[in-house]
């Protein structure tokens, strides 16, 4: 083949591309660079969640917690390599949903789509509970759940200001957020007690690997970042960037801390605690380390609230524009160019499971979210491959295809790690979900 005819199959590649994300004439007001994207990726990764769990993830596997992590690194890794590749070559609002969508349609795509946008929702869930969980910490007078719902709220305000809004916000809590855990791992080393790591599994191998499932969504930030694509700059190249680079800031955050938090105070100081690492902060660095550790906490807490907030308005209206969900909410406001129905639909269910009250519970559902929306990614990757060899891949999955097959085992065992309260309320949304794109059909058709 002569190199005009490659440029050209390349080109009409690329049109048909395009022409496949922006057909409906929705498009999205590309504003993000690599920094505002990184900090949007590592804000919504290193959230409420890490101070939340932290307390249990260490009950129940002890100090091979940290094993744990290691792990959820090498796994978030190997799925984030497959988001890399796909969000590059065709970004768009609608994230691992839309590569889906590209490679099998149908059930597969509806299923990430759902799924993908239910670990959002929930996630918004989470950051909202622990931001006032932190506050509450100080003022027992506060009804926490209310003052959650009212943090839901005020973040709906933020993201229908626009992107450029939410990657300021963004921004700035994660540069406080990141400033604070340095802080943080700093002077807990100072009294560490590496005794406190022996005996490393009082529990046995298994707890920690099971574990996994648990702490997996502290890892996703990357999913967000591939949300966003359609609202990035120069895609192609600040994508995969940004995604490595959550990945990575996010695996030594998170290690640290936990390793810290071992080593720094004995387990009784935390155990049970809706607020562990502020009571190890107020144990080795009296009241000034726990009001410290409170505004990291609500600091992610925000940051987790406002990316996640972003990526559900966005795969919920992804999924509107290709007609699985009611044209309704396919609407993008004129003058802030954001999908505002979409955004108010997830408002409504985050508000609706803050209300069920359960931290754990809340937290699980997160991870079946994340956890099935990866495993589809990967498939995504190998179809793809296959039905469109000529497709321009700015960024390659290395060592393919086992770092893919890795993803998606990794993925695939997750899931029956989860609890049964959050397999079996994930069923019943999947239900909904089917229910909800069978009113879509008819509605269509008439």
């Amino acid at each position: 083949m002569k190199l005009d005819d490659l440029v050209m199959e390349k080109s009409n590649s690329d049109k048909k591309s395009r022409k496949w994300i922006y057909d409906s004439g929705s498009t999205l007001l590309r504003s993000l660079n690599l920094p505002y994207l990184t900090f949007i990726g590592v804000g919504t990764a290193i959230g409420a969640a890490i101070f939340v769990v932290t307390g249990h993830a260490i009950e129940s596997a002890g100090p091979a917690i940290i094993l744990t992590y290691l792990l959820g690194a090498i796994f978030a890794l190997a799925g984030g390599t497959s988001y890399a590749e796909l969000a590059s070559s065709m970004p768009s609002a609608g994230g691992g949903y839309h590569f889906v969508n590209r490679a099998f349609k149908g059930t597969p795509a509806f299923l990430a789509g759902w799924f993908g946008w239910m670990g959002n929702v929930v996630d918004c869930s989470v950051g909202a509970i622990a931001f006032s969980l932190s506050i509450w910490y100080y003022f027992r007078w506060i009804e926490p759940f209310s003052l959650a719902i009212i943090t839901l709220i005020v973040f709906a305000i933020i993201n229908f200001r626009g992107v450029k809004s939410l990657s300021r916000v963004e921004t700035i809590l994660t540069s406080i957020l990141v400033i604070g855990v340095i802080f943080y791992i700093g002077d807990a080393s100072l009294h560490a007690d590496v005794t406190r790591l022996s005996p490393f599994f009082p529990y046995g191998i298994l707890p920690a690997v099971l574990m996994i499932s648990y702490i997996f969504p502290t890892f996703a930030g990357y999913e967000t970042i591939a949300t966003m694509s359609e609202e990035v700059k120069i895609a192609g190249k600040n994508v995969p960037r940004a995604i490595f680079l959550t990945i990575l800031i996010s695996a030594i955050l998170f290690t640290g801390l936990t390793v810290v938090t071992l080593l720094s105070a004995p387990l009784e100081v935390y155990a049970g605690s809706p607020t562990p690492v502020q009571d190890v902060a107020n144990y080795f660095m009296g009241p000034v380390g726990a009001f410290l550790i409170a505004i990291c906490s609500i600091t992610a807490s925000l940051t987790t609230v406002n990316g996640a907030m972003a990526t559900a308005t966005r795969v919920s209206f992804s999924m509107s524009r290709d007609g699985l969900l009611p044209p309704f909410f396919e609407k993008i406001h004129a003058k802030y160019k954001i999908p505002y129905r979409t955004l108010i639909l997830s408002l409504i269910l985050s508000i609706l499971l803050v209300l069920t009250r359960s931290i754990n519970l809340i937290v699980y559902m997160v991870s079946l979210g994340y956890i099935v929306n990866s495993m589809l990614v990967g498939l995504s990757v190998i179809q793809l491959r296959r039905k469109e060899p000529h497709l321009f891949r700015p960024f390659k999955v290395p060592f393919y295809p086992f770092t893919t097959i890795l993803a998606i085992a990794t993925s695939a065992i997750m899931i029956p790690m989860l609890s049964t309260e959050a397999l079996i309320l994930g069923l019943v949304f999947a239900i909904i979900g089917l229910i909800t794109i069978a009113i879509t059909k008819r509605i269509k058709k008439r």
